[in-house]
């Protein structure tokens, strides 16, 4: 139950990152805490998180890896909605199945903003798709 809890506040807060206008570089680390690593932007990391899942369409912005608390975390831009949809569409015949999903009309815009968490095995991701761009968030349970 604590997993669950935890997977839909990341869903949430996630889902919410994307309805964001602001710009989409992760932060710098506070001083004191372990810094997060940033990942190669225009290249598909390849690390635990990202082993088996299908690689998505569009352009990596920006990537991080945060093995302290588990988990990877890839922004994608130039993604259209017929492309994200069939990425979802793979990620279901590769044995992914979606345990929660949001969407929400984002106020004074004709976006819409969705938000999905799928699972597979060990293997929790968390997708936020708002017009052109989306972000996968990945962690292992075991590891959160």
């Amino acid at each position: 139950m604590k997993k669950t809890i935890l997977l839909l506040a990341m869903l949430l807060t996630i889902s919410l990152s994307a309805c964001s206008n602001q710009d989409l570089s992760p932060a710098p680390a506070d001083e004191g805490t372990q810094p997060v690593a940033t990942l190669e932007a225009g290249v598909w990391p390849a690390n635990a998180y990202t082993q088996g899942l299908p690689v998505p369409p569009g352009t990596v912005a920006w990537a991080t890896l945060d093995a302290e608390h588990g988990n990877c975390c890839v922004n994608l831009t130039g993604v259209g909605q017929s492309e994200y949809e069939e990425y979802i569409e793979v990620l279901q015949q590769e044995g992914f199945s979606a345990v929660e999903g949001v969407s929400e009309q984002i106020q004074g815009q004709e976006d819409v903003s969705i938000g999905t968490l799928y699972l597979k095995e060990d293997k929790w991701i968390s997708i936020s798709y708002m017009s052109d761009s989306f972000v996968i968030y990945i962690s292992l349970e075991g590891q959160q």
